[in-house]
């Protein structure tokens, strides 16, 4: 494990491409889609869809119209676009976690990582269109192929990285051989706390990547948005 860079050489923060209009569009999609629903309340059919049997694409479950069962579909999906623009946000400006010579590789790994949650987002968003629009069943389809492909790439990418990353900081660490630093934090259970350097991520004690710092507030602020909205997608698909 690598301590982090010092102010006086600490890189300028990452962005993603587009600036954060590209993180807020999934936000914006959902305004423009409630205000569609208010306009046109009258004419939307009687019986919505909630739950898609993913295999085939076919709706397994419909539920009477109504401001609740709207609100459960939009509120659900915009509790898990939010959560992920945190953490898309909080990993791209967190310090550097990497020594000097590895932080270039640590940038692109952080911003991979953003990319992939924004992009999740994305598709998050797109979920209850086909509740409330007239969609045809092979847009549906396409949709899950598509995010299933993002995910698959975007996951490969990851790995990618992390491999290259774990790689540079052996050999830097075989060239000229050094004894790694004392890991400063604690385990407490599954959480890993780390006081004395307050990131949301930390690199792993042992082995490449990064884990969460549970020193950080905003650590236990996503996961406890992350199981609320685990816990509002269970109630909403058992209905």
């Amino acid at each position: 494990m690598s301590g982090p860079a010092s102010p006086s050489n600490r890189p300028p923060a990452l962005r993603l491409p587009g600036g954060w209009l590209t993180a807020l569009i999934p936000l914006i999609w959902l305004a423009g889609l409630g205000t569609w629903v208010l306009l046109r309340w009258s004419r939307l059919p009687p019986m919505i869809p909630i739950r898609w049997n993913l295999a085939m694409g076919v709706p397994d479950f419909w539920v009477r119209r109504s401001a609740s069962a709207v609100l459960s579909v939009m509120g659900t999906m915009g509790a898990i676009c939010l959560a992920f623009i945190a953490l898309a946000w909080l990993m791209l400006q967190q310090p550097p976690q990497a020594s000097p010579g590895l932080i270039a590789a640590e940038r692109v790994f952080r911003r991979q990582t953003a990319l992939l949650i924004v992009a999740s987002a994305w598709f998050v968003a797109f979920w209850p269109a086909f509740s409330l629009l007239p969609l045809p069943l092979e847009l549906f389809r396409v949709w899950t192929v598509l995010f299933a492909a993002t995910l698959i790439t975007g996951g490969v990418a990851l790995v990618r990285s992390g491999v290259r990353m774990y790689r540079a900081q052996h050999g830097l660490q075989a060239d000229p051989p050094r004894a790694a630093p004392p890991d400063e934090g604690r385990w407490y259970g599954p959480f890993y706390v780390n006081r004395r350097n307050r990131s949301l991520l930390v690199p792993k004690p042992l082995g490449g990547g990064y884990l969460f710092n549970f020193a950080n507030p905003w650590a236990w602020v996503l996961i406890a948005a992350l199981l609320g909205t685990a816990y509002l997608l269970v109630r909403l698909r058992h209905h």
